[in-house]
């Protein structure tokens, strides 16, 4: 069995953890063989597979697998099965393909945003917006299918999730790619979701479906990725939407620890002022869709041989399709 806890530098691992690790490691070639698509070994863009194969970066792959092994508490069989649904899933629903391949409706792209403020406090540096208040047609954005490839304007109707899930995942994906899995202070997302404009009258069912597809999704295939969650400007009559959260039982007890509730929209104590917008207690004359850097956004080496591969799949299953 390998030393393992050398390779790992985002957390200090006993050892008993380390053991857990290195045996992770090791039954890889196993998981890979009990999924439904065995070649499909890519979490975040990043290669999960053992050491000897190209593209593989050992210490990345080790703080991804640990991310796993936390969320379950080191046991060992719980965090490969969730390995498992998470290869799975992410082999049929491609958020790979939703976060740099695919268009969406404009609305979409008012309702969030994506900064990296570099000079934050510890994993506050990359971080999500979510401002639902601007959605005008919640049933045109909630019914519809994934948009087409940026040289397909046809819509990708072979994938699953509706557009706003889609675009949702995507934007998920997008912020992965600026952190850096082996700094303890860089690991991690921060959200922000502002309530501003939100009516509890006027949410529409598909807008409360979507939310709780998204709180699934991302509990059982992004552990150990939230930081913090700031609900912005809510007010006091909105309260029932902490209550659902618990009742609907898809969010554990330590990822609610990490949700923050504000009446109010200033995040000045949590983020440098110098970068946030003046509407969010900063100093920054930009509104947060002048500083979103969404669109700049690189996807790593092995993510684009995956994505490469996902399109060229799509073109042998159309030419099947025409013969």
């Amino acid at each position: 069995m390998s030393d393992i806890s050398s390779t790992i530098k985002s957390i200090e691992l006993d050892d008993k953890q380390a053991v857990k690790l290195s045996l992770f490691v090791e039954s890889l070639p196993d998981i890979l063989l009990k999924l439904e698509n065995p070649e499909y070994d890519e979490i975040f863009g990043y290669r999960i597979n053992t050491t000897d194969k190209p593209h593989v970066d050992e210490n990345i792959r080790n703080e991804i697998l640990l991310k796993f092994l936390v969320a379950d508490n080191y046991d060992l069989k719980l965090a490969e099965e969730r390995l498992i649904k998470t290869l799975n899933w992410r082999n049929k629903f491609q958020p790979l393909h939703a976060a740099f391949a695919e268009k969406f409706d404009d609305e979409l792209n008012e309702l969030g945003s994506i900064t990296n403020f570099t000079s934050a406090k510890p994993n506050l540096h990359v971080t999500t917006w979510n401002l639902y208040g601007n959605l005008k047609n919640p049933k045109t954005i909630f019914q519809k299918f994934g948009g087409g490839d940026d040289d397909d304007d046809t819509e990708s109707t072979s994938l699953p999730g509706n557009q706003f899930l889609r675009w949702r995942i995507g934007m998920m994906e997008q912020a992965l790619q600026l952190l850096d899995f082996s700094n303890s202070e860089l690991n991690k997302i921060a959200q922000i979701q502002d309530t501003n404009n939100v009516s509890m009258f006027s949410i529409d069912p598909g807008m409360k479906q979507g939310m709780k597809d998204i709180i699934q999704i991302f509990g059982e295939n992004y552990p150990e990725l939230l930081s913090v969650k700031f609900f912005i400007n809510v007010p006091y009559i909105m309260g029932w939407v902490f209550t659902f959260f618990k009742t609907i039982r898809l969010i554990s007890e330590e990822t609610l620890k990490k949700f923050q509730v504000l009446n109010h929209g200033d995040l000045g104590e949590f983020y440098p002022k110098s970068d946030l917008p003046k509407n969010y207690g900063g100093e920054n004359d930009q509104s947060i869709f002048d500083i979103d850097i969404g669109n700049t956004i690189k996807l790593n080496s092995y993510g684009q041989v995956m994505l490469a591969n996902t399109r060229d799949k799509k073109l042998e299953d159309n030419d099947t399709e025409v013969e």
